[in-house]
């Protein structure tokens, strides 16, 4: 089923006429001025929580950036590494994840009309949440299996509080479309991910689960990366996306099915893991097909777009290209297994293109629209005055070096990786951590005027739209 695409989130294009919420209602963060006020209908909580997450996921940004070109060279010879892991966590819990739970405290309650049912909870959560995430990295870091059993112990509690306040409002939504399915699949994906997790952290000291470790740290990685990362940026891209290119179509019921049966197919790849199944390679190819289906739906929604590409697409664009060939390396190694020195490059080639690639090519896009608005709704739950959202935003000079310069690096360290070339691979690091720190910074100046002012620009002409 097509519709004709709608204005979806505050801060978008076309929430300036018409001023929406990121569930189409009407509008709770953004006037008509292009200035922010409080989200009165999700509660205080929702506005001032995501802000905190994002500088925290931020910080964990910059400390991988730092790290990398001391640590990516050595993907050439193991990802299992407890630095590498470290570096990795570091990666996909603290800034791919962090940033994701602070977006959908803010995005849920808007989505389903409702405030968050347990507001303290929620505070709870996010003090065992990013502390935890700190730990976890540090234990790796050092070699400590039983400090990374006790944190990973931590974040699975903390990832059960987060579901104790997103269920509910998911549960008793008048609607179940792609949002509504893709948030409660993938939560429920994180909890199982952070409890396989602590099991196998555990087992480093006394043996908890039989079967092949590698293919039991298989099913842990897919059940955190695909299941709770990837599902997430599936269904929240399908609304996001739209909002900030008014596309000439959407696909509600193809993109809901997509994320649907990309979480069926999860569930019998872990457990065909797990239970070292022979369905796992049809299983894991079944998850490459939904995949590759997001990317032509996606895809299809970027090509019928209404209103100028910015670097939001364009990072989301070569996202896709990204997640197909990870796709494509994911589903090889599927067939054949890491026995070879070629495969241990391969995939760690495939968790670069993966993580780096697609997941922080779309989370950085979409934070250049998401992040001003969400500041300007904290400012106000502050009692803080409003400011225009392009005051708080990144301008376009500083994204368009940061597309050319980050991507330059992933690019530079998946060919060093399949091709074997070391001098490549520590540059591609440099160039990475370099388009990373830029980001970092400009992000880290949006989030400040949380707790400060802006100096308004020498003319009285403001633009409204910070992106380019």
């Amino acid at each position: 089923m097509r519709v004709r695409a709608t204005a979806d989130v505050p801060g978008s294009p076309a929430s300036r006429t018409a001023p929406v919420t990121a569930s189409g209602t009407a509008d709770t963060g953004s006037s008509g001025d292009g200035r922010a006020h409080p989200p009165h209908s999700v509660g205080r909580a929702a506005a001032l929580l995501p802000p905190c997450f994002f500088a925290a996921s931020v910080a964990f940004f910059s400390l991988a950036a730092l790290a990398a070109p001391f640590l990516v060279p050595q993907l050439r010879a193991s990802f299992y590494a407890p630095r590498i892991l470290a570096f990795v966590h570091a990666l996909t819990l603290g800034w791919i994840s962090t940033a994701m739970v602070g977006v959908l405290y803010r995005y849920v309650p808007a989505l389903t009309k409702r405030a968050l049912p347990h507001s303290g909870l929620a505070c709870i959560q996010a003090t065992t949440f990013v502390p935890g995430v700190a730990a976890l990295v540090a234990f790796f870091w050092c070699g400590r299996w039983d400090g990374v059993a006790a944190a990973a112990a931590v974040l699975t509690l903390s990832s059960a509080l987060l579901c104790v306040n997103l269920w509910p409002l998911l549960l008793g939504a008048p609607r179940r479309g792609v949002a509504e399915v893709g948030v409660l699949c993938s939560s429920v994906f994180l909890v199982a991910a952070a409890a396989l997790g602590t099991i196998l952290a555990a087992g480093k000291l006394h043996p908890l689960l039989g079967g092949s470790p590698l293919a039991n740290l298989g099913a842990h990685v897919h059940l955190a990366a695909v299941g709770w990362v990837g599902l997430t940026i599936c269904a929240l891209s399908f609304r996001f996306l739209p909002a900030f290119l008014l596309p000439v179509v959407q696909f509600p019921e193809a993109s809901r099915r997509q994320v649907a049966a990309s979480a069926a197919a999860l569930v019998l790849l872990a457990a065909s893991l797990l239970a070292q199944s022979t369905l796992a390679l049809p299983a894991a190819l079944g998850v490459a097909a939904t995949l590759v289906l997001y990317v032509g739906l996606l895809g299809k929604t970027l090509a019928g777009h209404r209103l100028p590409l910015d670097w939001t697409a364009r990072h989301a664009f070569v996202g896709t290209l990204w997640l197909l060939a990870s796709t494509a390396a994911g589903s090889v190694l599927a067939a054949s297994g890491l026995g070879t020195e070629p495969s241990v490059r391969l995939a760690a080639a495939y968790g670069v293109g993966g993580v780096l690639g697609w997941m922080s090519n779309l989370l950085i896009g979409v934070s250049y629209k998401l992040f001003p608005g969400f500041v300007g709704a904290a400012r106000s739950a502050c009692g803080r005055r409003a400011v225009p959202i392009a005051e708080l935003g990144v301008s376009a000079g500083v994204q368009t070096v940061v597309f050319v310069v980050y991507n330059l690096g992933v690019l530079a360290i998946a060919l060093a990786l399949l091709v074997d070339v070391p001098p490549a691979l520590f540059w591609g690091s440099v160039l990475l951590a370099l388009g990373a720190l830029l980001y970092a910074g400009a992000m880290a100046r949006t989030l400040s005027f949380t707790l400060v002012d802006p100096i308004p620009p020498a003319t009285s002409l403001r633009v409204l739209d910070p992106g380019g």
